[in-house]
């Protein structure tokens, strides 16, 4: 069980090294077996080279991520924090409108996708982040220019 103000300081660490674009930065915060879901709902993976392809993925999008004030849960092991973000529309874009969860705009290549959620992740005791998931609806998300 690691404390509140570390698991607060490991999800802005987060959003820190996504901004970065430093993936291999980002896998050092997760755990081996980490599971993820982005969205909650949609399928769960597991495992790090998921994780990485998941994360490469976003950062081709150019993401860029603003994290609110973290919550701790009682726990000892989770922490909440809500996000604004936005990226490029162009390579997930599509893919999303495939799923039905934005509206493909006429000229994609200048947009960019904008969208709040909440990440929720849980810590073990070894300080790395087991779990992550990511909260957000289809009126969590849209394009913008």
């Amino acid at each position: 069980m690691i404390d509140e103000r570390s698991r607060k300081k490991l999800i802005l660490e987060h959003s820190r090294r996504m901004n970065a674009a430093d993936v291999d930065g980002l896998l050092e915060l997760y755990a081996d077996e980490v599971c993820f879901e982005d969205p909650v709902g949609s399928d769960r993976r597991s495992g790090r080279d998921a994780l990485r392809a998941h994360f490469e993925e976003l950062v081709a999008a150019e993401i860029e991520e603003v994290p609110g004030q973290p919550v701790a849960g009682q726990d000892g092991v989770h922490v909440l924090v809500p996000v604004t973000a936005t990226m490029n529309y162009l390579p997930l874009g599509p893919v999303f409108a495939g799923r039905g969860w934005l509206t493909e705009p006429a000229s994609p290549e200048n947009k960019r996708i904008t969208w709040d959620y909440v990440v929720m992740m849980r810590a073990g005791a070894g300080g790395l982040i087991q779990e992550l998931q990511m909260f957000w609806g289809r009126s969590d998300i849209g394009v913008a220019d």
